[in-house]
């Protein structure tokens, strides 16, 4: 599987689908699909925007489920939040 990570935010979205959101550790994920009908997510931690992830070939109920663990749990190799 190829995910593709951006630290800027992508030109190609089309729209936002939906977010999800946790407190600790304070993140944000909003779900898009690109204008060639891709899924991902955008990454926010405290407000502020980290990156886009493009997970290409996947459903929609892949993409929610990795937005909704990115935003509960420490992915390995992340960088520390606090």
């Amino acid at each position: 599987m190829t995910v593709e990570t951006t630290p800027f935010h992508r030109s190609d979205i089309d729209r936002f689908l939906m977010s999800f959101a946790s407190t600790p550790p304070n993140r944000k994920a909003q779900i898009f699909i690109t204008s060639d009908g891709t899924y991902g997510y955008r990454c926010f931690v405290r407000q502020m925007f980290l990156q886009d992830v493009l997970i290409p070939n996947k459903s929609i109920h892949y993409v929610e489920d990795a937005a909704e663990t990115w935003t509960n749990l420490l992915k390995p190799g992340a960088t520390n939040d606090r």
